[in-house]
């Protein structure tokens, strides 16, 4: 009774610093071209407006549903005829539509976007949920409790988890298929094969990357097959459809049922229509094609970096739950009987892994924000079999540190959570030296930025932002420097140095996207000379650089 307390305790606080975090913080890029399009595609069933093709619909569906109570204007949404037929235009994002529903007076935008944020803590229960009963299945109540209290505190999924995004909605449903699939495997029953199904169709229904479930489903069964007790294999024979064909072809013909239900599921979200996930495809698949810029540790790429995923995940993730992680594994090695179980911790994530790994497309660790519920899970292999109970000596205070450590390293830093950077490189003051984008400054700051400026009096400043949330929408008002991708007013003249206040965002500042600026990445390199007078939520640099 007290460990399902703690639990519930543990989830609740996540739950709270997730949605302080959604109200505290500015649209993020994407999140304006997202903005309101599952609610349009389940309107209407046409994948035929900016960002329909971007990704499969999940998310978009999961954080449109508040728009349905709100009088939204529709006009932003028609289009001409024609663009239906033009993946360009399919996939790209419609930033005026976005900022039209914020700025709409009919309403008030910013609460709306709220709601639509918020809707993911319903997720954020389902995974915390799925968390606790493995953790609770590897270690009992102890090792639920300690899933969760890394879960709930983890810097990277309470980021995303408070964003209109896919990339939090495709690591609660990468990690409940996996669940589903291993409850299935222990206990096999109809009711848990369709189970099993139904999840795998909703992480495919999140993301494209989750094609890589197919293959790693598949080679974590074969290694529960191999090492699995007898009673295990006995279970599985059990389902004996095909009693001829022994354990492994009745678990291939059990993978091959999973696998179909999941591809039911997923037509099911696209009003049994093929034709736009066949465009997701090629859109996506025009991606890898044409490279991306990139940024890490002062270098840049438009073909990426074999190590760039290795040192965004050694650098951005907590550091106690990389020793936590590593010393799970470590337990596990060295208990053979516990390997059987190992396959569905290590081969989802390691193929996600090694997807991203080799396909130089460098955006942002939140592209393995899938890992995480596995590497927690690992982490409780550090308890005994027994639980906690009389345990003693070094291991119980190392996992007291780390579970301190994790807890206050990430409430101290709260609500700056996309900032996040650990220890090993100086914290998120230091972020920028080594990541940008979406891994420190993604435009979330700019509300922040205005608070900074009424508590201070500040009526203008010149800005430099990387986002495309309009502020209006704050009130905020600024002399336009070159931005990504702010546009410029009409009578902007940006001479370069310049003086007085000045914002800017961390992204421009170091120069990864501004090339079509000239000066290729150089352009602000003159400030970075200077040293900030303040920084809002460690991704907008303020500087007051006086008159010469």
């Amino acid at each position: 009774m007290k460990a399902r307390f703690s639990a519930w305790l543990v989830v609740v606080l996540g739950a709270l610093l997730l949605l302080q975090t959604a109200w505290q913080k500015s649209p993020t890029w994407d999140e304006t071209g997202y903005f309101g399009l599952g609610a349009y595609l389940l309107k209407t069933g046409n994948w035929d407006v900016p960002a329909s093709c971007s990704h499969p619909p999940l998310a978009f569906y999961l954080h449109s549903l508040p728009v349905f109570a709100y009088p939204v204007d529709w006009s932003p949404w028609h289009y001409p005829e024609g663009g239906a037929q033009d993946l360009g235009f399919l996939r790209s994002a419609d930033l005026r539509r976005g900022n039209a529903l914020l700025l709409d007076a009919n309403y008030d935008g910013e609460r709306l976007f709220f709601f639509c944020r918020a809707s993911a803590v319903v997720l954020f229960g389902l995974l915390a949920l799925v968390l606790y009963r493995w953790g609770c299945q590897l270690r009992g109540p102890q090792g639920g409790l300690l899933a969760l209290l890394l879960l709930s505190f983890c810097p990277n999924t309470l980021a995303h988890a408070s964003l209109i995004n896919t990339d939090f909605v495709f690591e609660a449903t990468f990690a409940l298929a996996a669940y589903a699939f291993y409850f299935l495997l222990l206990r096999p029953s109809p009711w848990r094969l369709a189970g099993a199904a139904v999840s795998l169709g909703l992480a495919l229904g999140s993301k494209l990357s989750a094609l890589v479930l197919l293959p790693g489903l598949g080679l974590a069964l074969a290694w529960f097959l191999v090492f699995a007790s007898p009673e295990q294999r006995q279970q599985l024979e059990g389902m004996c459809w095909w009693p001829r064909v022994g354990v492994w072809g009745q678990s291939a013909a059990l993978y091959l049922w999973v696998v179909l239900g999941g591809g039911l599921v997923l037509w099911a979200l696209y009003g049994f229509q093929l034709e736009p996930y066949l465009l997701t495809l090629r859109s996506q698949m025009g991606d890898l094609d044409a490279g991306h810029e990139a940024y890490l540790m002062g270098e840049y790429s438009t073909q990426g970096w074999w190590y760039y995923y290795p040192v965004a995940l050694l650098i951005k993730t907590p550091v106690p739950v990389l020793v936590l992680g590593g010393w799970g594994l470590w337990q596990v090695m060295r208990d053979r009987s516990r390997w059987a179980a190992l396959g569905l911790l290590i081969w989802p994530p390691l193929l996600l892994a090694g997807l991203f790994v080799a396909g130089g497309k460098d955006i942002g660790l939140r592209y393995l924000l899938p890992v995480y519920p596995f590497l927690f899970l690992l982490a409780v292999n550090v308890l005994p079999a027994s639980g906690t109970q009389g345990w003693r000596g070094w291991r119980a205070w190392l996992l007291m540190l780390c579970c301190l450590w994790h807890a206050g390293g990430t409430l101290r830093n709260h609500p700056d959570h996309l900032a996040y950077f650990n220890e090993l490189v100086g914290g998120p003051d230091q972020g920028y030296r080594y990541l940008v984008d979406s891994n420190l400054d993604w435009g979330q700051d700019l509300k922040g930025l205005k608070a900074y400026m009424d508590q201070r009096g500040i009526v203008r400043l010149k800005l430099s932002y990387f986002g495309t949330v309009d502020p209006a929408l704050y009130g905020l008002q600024y002399e336009w420097l070159p931005s990504f991708y702010l546009p410029a007013p009409l009578d902007a003249r940006a001479l370069l140095p310049t003086t007085g206040l000045i914002a800017i965002s961390a992204t421009n500042l170091v120069g990864v996207y501004m090339g079509g600026y000239g000066q290729e990445r150089d352009l602000f390199r003159w400030l970075r000379s200077y040293e900030p007078v303040a920084r809002i939520g460690h991704s907008i640099f303020l500087y007051d650089i006086p008159e010469r």
